[in-house]
C-alpha cells in the first residue's frame, strides 16, 4: 500500500477510469453535509488564488479535501487503464459533477478557455472508431446511478431531460450550477474568475490518495477509513464484506445477479429511510439484518455490533455468501410483506401493538415463522398471534421484560429442531410450558384479575394502554356493526377518556352524608379499565369534567366509538338487571364494574393462553357501600370477609410469590406500640393485599388507608408464618 497527497488536477487530468464496484451504496450525498461545505472549500481555494494574482503569497493556501482509496486492475487491450475505488466514491462523484456543472457553465457565459479546461477534467480521450464509448467516462458509478450520472455530466447544449430528477445526481448538477452562477455574479469578469477557478482544482485543491497492491485485502481499508464522508451504516459494511467474501468463495460470476435481483432493493430510499426504534433513530435495513442475524444465531444482535458479529457468525458457520445474501431478501420481502398487511388481518393487528409499544425483541422469531416456506401460513399465523397474547398478557400483569430476549431465542432454537409443519403450535407449547416469573405465560385468573386492578390506567404504560382499549375496540366490531376499518394503535388520533372524570368532585359529587368507604370507592373507580374508552383529541377535550347528562349526549352525537356506543350508551352483555333507559340513567361505580366484567371478558377471548378455559365469570355482584364493614382495630369477621369487594388487583406482592417466600393466604400483621391495636392483611394470589377496606395492590397504601396516615407498608407489615418484614423478604428476593 502507497499513500501521498495528491493534486485534483493529477487525479482528472489523466486519462483513467475508477470504477465504482457493486459493492459500494449508491449515491447519498446532499446538500447541507456534502455539497455546500465541498463548495466552500473550492470557492475558498479559487478567491485565494484569484488575491494571490494580485498580491503574491510566499506559502499559498493548500485544500485537502479528504481520501481516496483506490486498486489498479491489470490493463485490457484497447480499453482506457482502470482502478477499482474502495473509499471516496461518494467525493469522487461528486467532483465530476461539479467539474462538469463548471463547464457548462464556462460555456454558457462564453469563457471558452475555462471550457476548454474543464473539459480535460470530465472526458477521458477516446478515439472516434472504438468499442467501448463507456470509456470517456472517468467516474464509472454503480448500474443504480448511472442514467441519473450520465445526465449530470451531459455536454454543453445538451437539451435532453433528466431521467429523474429526484435523484441526488440530478439534484447535485443543478445546485451546483445555480451555486457557480451565483458566486460568479459576484466577479467583475466572469472568465477571469472561471481561470482562477480551474487553476485551484488543479493546483491548490489535494486528496490523499491511498493505492492498493493486487495483493493488499480492500476491506481492512475500507473498515478504516468508513467514518470519513457520510456515516457508514451497518448495511454498508456488510454488504461490502457479503460481496468481497463472494470472490474469495468463487462465485465471482453470480455477482452481477444477486446485486439486481436480490440486494440492490435494500439500497433504495424504502430500506435507507430512518425508524425510531424505542427512543433510537436507525436505518431500516440495519434493523432487518439485525433480525435476520438474530434469526440465524437465536439471540439477539443490536445494530451497533451488528458488521462484527454477521462476519464472526460467517467465520463459525462457513455460510456461503450467496446463499446469505438471498435469504435476506427474502427476509426483507417478508417484513415489507407483514407490514403492509390490511389492518383486517388477526397478524396485522398483532405486529401494529409491537410498533405501538416499541417492541421489537420477537421480531427475529417473527419473520423466521413467516419467511421459512416449510411453515405452513396457519402456523406461521397461530405462532405470531400467541406471542401477542404473551406480550399483552404480561404487560398486564406489570410483569418483567428483561428475559425476552433469551426467551425469544431458546424458543426459536426449539422451533427449528421441530417439524416445521407444527411450528406455531410448537411455539405456544413452548410459552405454554414456561415457569420462571420473568418468562411465564400468566393464565386466566391472573389476566382477568390484573384487567380488573382499580390503577390500571396509572399502572400501565400509555402505549400498551392504548393498544389494549384499541385491541378491545376492534374486536367490539361484530356482524352487525357498520363496516369500518380497525383502528392502529400505533396512530396517535385516539386518546384515552375517562367517562367519569378524574376530577370527578365539581360535576358528579357523591351525596352530602355519603360515607368515607363511599368517597374511596369512587375515587377507586376512575382508573379502572370499566371507566375508560376512547376518543378523538377533539371529542376528548369537549368532554372533559362535564357532568354525566351533557357527557352522554355529546358521546351519543359523536362517538363511533364501539367502546362507547357498546357498552357505556348501551348496556354491555351482562348487565342484566338494568334496563336501557336505566343504564343510561347515570354513570356510576356499579355501572363501571358491569362494563369492566364485560371487557374481562373480551380481553380473555381475545388474547387467550393455550392450556387454559375462560373462567364463567358470571354477572358480577356489585357491593353497595353499606355492605363494607369497617373494623381497622380488629380482624375481620366473617361478615365482612362474606360482603367484602372479591375483584382482585395485580399486587406489589406477586414477584415474592414466585419465588416461594409468600403464599396466598398469608397472613401480614402490623401492631401498633402505644395502643397495641392490630392490623391485619391477607396476601392474594394476585399479589394484592386483602383488608377489611378492600383490595389494594400495594403495601403501603393498604396500611396508609387503615391507619389513616401515610406509612411505609413494606417496613411495617411482618409476615406472619416467617416473622420477616416485607423489606427483608424483598432483599432476600433480590439475593437470590
Amino acid at each position: 500500500m502507497k499513500a501521498a497527497d495528491e493534486l485534483l488536477g493529477a487525479v482528472f487530468n489523466k486519462d483513467h477510469r475508477y470504477v465504482i464496484p457493486i459493492f459500494q451504496r449508491p449515491y447519498v450525498w446532499d446538500e447541507s453535509k456534502n455539497w455546500l461545505p465541498l463548495w466552500e472549500d473550492i470557492r475558498k481555494a479559487a478567491e485565494a488564488a484569484e488575491k494571490e494574482s494580485v498580491q503574491s503569497e510566499e506559502a499559498p493556501s493548500e485544500y485537502f479535501l479528504g481520501a481516496v482509496v483506490t486498486q489498479s486492475r491489470s490493463p485490457v487491450p484497447r480499453r482506457t487503464q482502470m482502478s477499482m475505488v474502495i473509499d471516496g466514491q461518494q467525493r469522487l462523484t461528486t467532483f465530476q459533477v461539479f467539474l462538469a456543472a463548471a463547464r457548462r457553465v464556462a460555456v454558457e457565459l462564453g469563457a471558452v478557455h475555462a471550457a476548454d479546461s474543464f473539459a480535460a477534467l470530465v472526458r477521458n480521450r477516446v478515439s472516434l472508431d472504438t468499442d467501448h464509448p463507456e470509456d470517456r467516462y472517468k467516474v464509472v458509478p454503480l448500474a443504480h446511478d448511472a442514467p441519473a450520472f450520465e445526465w449530470a455530466l451531459r455536454d454543453p447544449g445538451h437539451a435532453g431531460a433528466a431521467p429523474d430528477g429526484r435523484h441526488r445526481l440530478v439534484r447535485a448538477s443543478h445546485w451546483f450550477e445555480a451555486a457557480l452562477r451565483d458566486w460568479l455574479a459576484e466577479a467583475a469578469s466572469a472568465s477571469e474568475r472561471l481561470d482562477f477557478l480551474h487553476f485551484a482544482v488543479e493546483n491548490r485543491i489535494k486528496v490523499v490518495s491511498i493505492y492498493l497492491d493486487p495483493t493488499d485485502d480492500p476491506q481492512v481499508i475500507f473498515e478504516a477509513l468508513n467514518h470519513r464522508g457520510v456515516r457508514l451504516d451497518a448495511a454498508d459494511l456488510v454488504k461490502n464484506f457479503l460481496f468481497q467474501l463472494l470472490d474469495r468463495q468463487g462465485d465471482h460470476h453470480l455477482e452481477g445477479e444477486l446485486l439486481s435481483s436480490h440486494w440492490s432493493v435494500l439500497d433504495s430510499d424504502h430500506w435507507r429511510s430512518e425508524v425510531t426504534t424505542g427512543r433510537i433513530k436507525r436505518v431500516r435495513v440495519d434493523s432487518l439484518l439485525a433480525y435476520w442475524l438474530a434469526a440465524q444465531r437465536g439471540e439477539e444482535s443490536s445494530v451497533e455490533h451488528l458488521f462484527e458479529d454477521i462476519k464472526r457468525w460467517m467465520r463459525a458457520s462457513r455460510a456461503r455468501a450467496a446463499d446469505v445474501i438471498r435469504d435476506i431478501r427474502v427476509y426483507a420481502d417478508t417484513m415489507d410483506r407483514l407490514q403492509h398487511l390490511p389492518m383486517t388481518s388477526p397478524v396485522a393487528q398483532a405486529l401494529d401493538r409491537l410498533d405501538a409499544t416499541g417492541t421489537t425483541t420477537p421480531w427475529p422469531l417473527v419473520l423466521f415463522l413467516h419467511a421459512t416456506s416449510a411453515i405452513p401460513q396457519e402456523q406461521a399465523e397461530i405462532g405470531t398471534l400467541a406471542i401477542d397474547s404473551f406480550l399483552m398478557r404480561r404487560a398486564i400483569c406489570r410483569l418483567t421484560t428483561s428475559d425476552y430476549n433469551r426467551l425469544f431465542g431458546s424458543l426459536l432454537g426449539s422451533i427449528k429442531a421441530v417439524d416445521p409443519q407444527h411450528a406455531g403450535e410448537s411455539l405456544v407449547e413452548g410459552l405454554a410450558a414456561q415457569t420462571a416469573p420473568s418468562r411465564m405465560w400468566p393464565d386466566d385468573g391472573q389476566f382477568a384479575a390484573a384487567l380488573r386492578n382499580s390503577n390500571l390506567y396509572v399502572d400501565i404504560v400509555r402505549p400498551r394502554l392504548r393498544a389494549l382499549l384499541v385491541g378491545l375496540e376492534n374486536a367490539l366490531h361484530n356482524s352487525r356493526s357498520e363496516p369500518a376499518l380497525p383502528h392502529r394503535a400505533a396512530a396517535k388520533h385516539l386518546t384515552i377518556e375517562h367517562v367519569m372524570p378524574v376530577k370527578w368532585e365539581a360535576h358528579w359529587r357523591l351525596p352530602a352524608d355519603a360515607t368515607e368507604e363511599e368517597h374511596l370507592r369512587r375515587q377507586e373507580a376512575v382508573h379502572r379499565l370499566g371507566n375508560l374508552t376512547l376518543a378523538t383529541q377533539s371529542l376528548n377535550s369537549t368532554l372533559s369534567n362535564e357532568p354525566w347528562d351533557k357527557k352522554r349526549r355529546t358521546l351519543q352525537t359523536h362517538s363511533l366509538a364501539r367502546l362507547t356506543t357498546a357498552s357505556i350508551l348501551t348496556s354491555p352483555d351482562g348487565a342484566h338487571e338494568f334496563a336501557q333507559e336505566e343504564w343510561t340513567a347515570e354513570w356510576d361505580e356499579q355501572r363501571i364494574l358491569l362494563r369492566e366484567e364485560a371487557l374481562v371478558r373480551e380481553a380473555l377471548r381475545l388474547w387467550p393462553r393455550s392450556g387454559t378455559t375462560p373462567p364463567d365469570l358470571g354477572t358480577p355482584r356489585v357491593t353497595k357501600p353499606a355492605e363494607i364493614v369497617v373494623a381497622a382495630s380488629a380482624p375481620p369477621t366473617v361478615s365482612a370477609q362474606r360482603h367484602r369487594v372479591t375483584n382482585d388487583v395485580q399486587g406489589d406482592l406477586l414477584p415474592l410469590i414466585h419465588r416461594g417466600l409468600v403464599a396466598p393466604g398469608d397472613v401480614l400483621r402490623h401492631t401498633k406500640v402505644r395502643s397495641g391495636r392490630t392490623y391485619t392483611a391477607t396476601i392474594t394470589s394476585s399479589g394484592g393485599l386483602d383488608t377489611v377496606l378492600g383490595p389494594f395492590r400495594a403495601p403501603s397504601t393498604a396500611l396508609s388507608k387503615m391507619l389513616g396516615s401515610s406509612v411505609n407498608g413494606w417496613i411495617t407489615w411482618t409476615h406472619d408464618p416467617s416473622g420477616k418484614t416485607l423489606a427483608e423478604l424483598r432483599e432476600m428476593l433480590k439475593r437470590e
